[in-house]
This record gives C-alpha cells, structure tokens and sequence, in this order.
C-alpha cells in the first residue's frame, strides 16, 4: 500500500462520512471485523449486501492489497466517526451542502464535495492522519511495554 493509496481509501470513508452517510462506514467496519454479514447489513443498516461489497471492493483496489486495507478501515473509521463532521443536510429533499448552502439536484453529495470543497476534504485527511498516527503510536508503546515485561 502507497501514501497515495492510504489517502484515496482515507478519501473514499471521510467523504462518507462527510456526506452524511455513517451508517456506511460503520456497516464497513462490522463487515471487515467479521461482525456481520452482507446480508444481516441490510437490516441493520439499511445497506444492500451489493453496495455493502461494492463499498468494501472499493476499497480493496484503491488499496491494492485487501489485508492492509481492512486494517485501514479498522484503524481509520471509529476515528472517522467521532472526529468527522457532516456535511450535507440529508433531512431534506434536495440535500443541501453546509459548506456552501447549495441544495443539490441530481448530484451525489460525495461528487458535490469533492469537486467543490477539495480544501476542506484536504484538511479532514491531515487531521485523520495525524489522528491515526496517534493510535499506532499507543499501540506500538503498548507492545514494547509487554515485551520488557
């Protein structure tokens, strides 16, 4: 895995985030952990099996490597979903983006922002970076601790 495929899968899950759609990013993250199945998604998170795999093929070849990528999702996601803010108002039809207040027609609010809001998507990234680099620094500590044990 690059740098730059770490930030276009980093890319792929804030812009969900961003455009109001956790519920994605948490399906991901059961789906990789092994909590849930494609199937049960569909109950749980209104997802379809089909775009709960599509979202996770994805990734996997923006990745290039299916291991190092559901690391990434395991690692990066509950960091997503707590420091991540959203975007686009989908409590309304059209939604309309919070950034700029431009109701959205026959757009997909994840194109609306990354054509039009590339600097904030820009920012997220470095702070979820800087996030994660945090907790693999604890975890590194972690394990040098218990192998001087």
């Amino acid at each position: 895995m690059t740098s730059n495929s770490i930030s276009e899968v980093l890319e792929y899950l804030i812009l969900k985030k961003m455009a109001g759609r956790p519920e994605v990013l948490k399906a991901l993250l059961d789906y990789v952990d092994g909590n849930i199945s494609p199937a049960t998604a569909s109950t749980v998170y209104g997802i379809s099996k089909y775009q709960l795999r599509g979202f996770a093929q994805r990734i996997y070849d923006k990745a290039g490597n299916r291991s190092l990528a559901s690391l990434l999702i395991k690692i990066a996601v509950p960091i997503i979903l707590e420091k991540t803010k959203v975007y686009i108002d989908r409590s309304q039809k059209p939604e309309e983006c919070l950034i700029c207040n431009r109701k959205l027609y026959n757009v997909f609010p994840e194109d609306h922002i990354k054509k039009h809001h590339k600097d904030v998507i820009s920012h997220e990234k470095q702070r979820i970076i800087v996030e994660i680099k945090k907790v693999l620094s604890k975890e590194f500590v972690k394990e040098e601790i218990l192998r001087e044990k």
